[in-house]
């Protein structure tokens, strides 16, 4: 009986370093979710931007705290896009487009991972759950 007691035990630990390993992933799913949601809205703005046909469109400008500034598009061939680490490039839509594109690519590549190393996890913590119990099962006929 203290056998089971010390097994359950060793299970119930496994169990917590497993979930806490779960929550760290789906916290990174979700940030790297919102990163793909920005890009694709960003890339999602630069494809309207190419269908105006204003030569110098009218836009709002966010100040922060749900504030706006109105503003006037001078250059519609360019934008200068965040490429990492605090560092900004101007290219032409069409290159921004391309690179935002790729960007995307990156993040669902790191959400499909993100997403199967979860599973696995969930399945892990399925199968520790199950011996506790057929553990605590044989405790009691005992």
């Amino acid at each position: 009986m203290a056998e089971a007691k010390e097994q359950l035990e060793k299970l119930a630990y496994e169990y917590q370093l497993l979930q806490a390993q779960a929550q760290l992933l789906a916290q990174n799913l979700e940030l790297l979710t919102l990163g793909r949601n920005e890009f694709q809205a960003v890339k999602e703005t630069l494809e309207g931007l190419k269908k105006v046909e204003e030569e110098k469109p009218e836009i709002l400008v966010p100040i922060g705290a749900g504030s706006f500034l109105k503003g006037v598009v001078v250059d519609r061939e360019r934008a200068i896009v965040s490429v990492g680490a605090g560092y900004a490039v101007e290219k032409s839509l069409d290159e921004a487009i391309t690179y935002l594109d790729e960007r995307i690519r990156e993040y669902e590549g790191a959400i499909a991972k993100t997403q199967e190393a979860l599973k696995r996890l969930e399945a892990q913590l399925g199968e520790l759950a199950k011996r506790a119990q057929e553990l605590q099962g044989k405790a009691k006929r005992e």
